[in-house]
């Protein structure tokens, strides 16, 4: 299972995918504003894309340039009673940058 991390800098689009494991497949996903979180057959979230990244990251200074530059990211997504936490940690220019965002999700 390979690791995919992919930022198109004109769009301001930053993807971060895990993966599936050999027991799983694509199942769909959820749309939160601008953040897009692909799920699992087996209820995981192994994929975050992130529309207009830099306004998302904005908080913790994160540029397009450093997007651009980026070379390892990984992330933890767990579900709570009112939404989704995603913590995330960014390696640019050899510089770990962790993120911490909150979704509320409504049924």
């Amino acid at each position: 299972m390979e690791k995919i991390i992919t930022y198109d800098e004109e769009n301001d689009i930053l993807a971060i995918h895990k993966g599936f494991n050999k027991d799983e497949k694509f199942d769909g996903c959820i749309d939160v504003g601008d953040i897009i979180l692909d799920l699992s057959t087996k209820g995981n979230i192994r994929g975050i894309e992130f529309l207009n990244a830099t306004e998302i990251l904005a908080d913790y200074k994160i540029t397009k340039e450093a997007l651009s530059n980026l070379k390892k990211a990984d992330f933890l997504a767990k579900g709570t009673k009112h939404g989704i936490t995603i913590r995330i940690k960014f390696l640019i220019n050899k510089k770990e940058i962790p993120a911490l965002i909150s979704m509320p999700i409504q049924n």
